[in-house]
């Protein structure tokens, strides 16, 4: 069972009109463990076997992304609405047979982009949307997962069999996030590397630049790295932003006045200035317990779209866009 089923695990049990009614895993001992420790009723080895004993309204796939068209069209079959891990898929063509599978049967499908729905996040696009930035001419984007890491180290973890290996995990999110602010974006130049001892990873550092309708993006990949991180730099005519995703903490760089001797200094404590009260703002909120993560947010309003009908907070049309993006970067890795 994924690490992302428990993020999903925790979102769904704050949800108050939602229960979650069984848990499902190809692994029975590993099911019955997890639905034990959570004490849920019941669990299954077999999806088919759950639909038909029990009765379901959301079917919220964990897998690896190779089973999700499987799993999501035989959920959907059975008239429930669908909840998957990013990718949506591995191709445009199994994405659309999954479109097709949501529209068929009457369902509702979602796929979760949580990092678009971290508070970091929607707040570097709400100011994007209010024209606080200007024009936006670049993205560029860091990711790291750990070196000593479990998907790093375990070289039977299903990850190393992705279009990509490893970077077949890890590129969702930067994609995603770089089409949240630049449109019609392809592939101009796909370099992967190998620099460490590991026989198992066919590439350990991936760069990525990608042209757009309106400007350029950039994403760095590596799993060589000490620790895990994510950083989003918006680039646009009047302010650039810099947004520490996992530390929760942006700041802006506006554009300088004077340029004088001090200007410099000055710029740098009023960075240390923003960091320092976006940290203590974070704190507080998890202190508090004010501070929702992007799977919370994201899979909260998936439930409340089920009940209301109101627009999903990832669209199919977006997921599919994210899939097509995916599958021209991980072709050429």
């Amino acid at each position: 069972m994924a690490r992302a089923a428990f993020w999903h695990m925790s979102s769904m049990r704050k949800i108050n009109d939602a229960k979650v009614v069984a848990i499902c895993d190809k692994n029975e001992a590993l099911a019955r463990r997890v639905a034990k420790n959570l004490r849920i009723k019941s669990y299954y080895a077999d999806l088919s076997e759950m639909l038909d004993k029990e009765k379901v309204d959301v079917v919220d796939i964990c897998a690896p992304p190779q089973t999700h068209l499987a799993l999501a069209t035989q959920a959907m079959e059975a008239g429930c609405h669908v909840l998957t891990e990013k990718p949506m898929a591995l191709t445009t063509q199994e994405a659309d047979e999954m479109i097709k599978a949501a529209r068929a049967n009457q369902v509702q499908l979602c796929v979760v982009h949580n990092e678009l729905f971290m508070p970091v996040v929607m707040k570097a696009r709400a100011m994007v949307d209010e024209g606080v930035v200007g024009d936006v001419v670049g993205v560029s984007i860091t990711d790291s997962i750990a070196r000593d890491a479990d998907l790093v180290l375990n070289k039977d973890h299903w990850c190393h069999k992705l279009p990509g290996g490893i970077f077949g995990e890890m590129l969702p999110h930067p994609i995603y996030l770089v089409q949240a602010f630049l449109s019609g974006l392809e592939p101009v130049a796909v370099h992967s590397r190998k620099l460490g001892s590991r026989d198992w990873l066919a590439a350990d550092e991936l760069r990525v630049i990608l042209e757009g309708e309106n400007g350029l993006a950039t994403i760095t990949e590596s799993v060589n790295w000490p620790e895990d991180f994510m950083v989003l730099d918006i680039f646009g005519t009047e302010m650039s932003l810099h947004v520490d995703i996992w530390g929760a903490v942006m700041t802006g760089y506006a554009v300088a006045g004077g340029g004088g001797r001090f200007s410099r200094g000055g710029q740098n404590l009023e960075q240390g200035f923003q960091r320092l009260g976006g940290t203590a703002a974070t704190a507080f909120n998890v202190i508090s317990g004010r501070f929702r993560d992007g799977h919370r947010s994201v899979i909260q309003q998936f439930f409340e779209s089920v009940r209301t009908g109101i627009g999903m907070p990832v669209t199919v049309e977006e997921a599919r866009e994210a899939v097509r993006l995916y599958q021209a970067v991980t072709a050429q890795i």
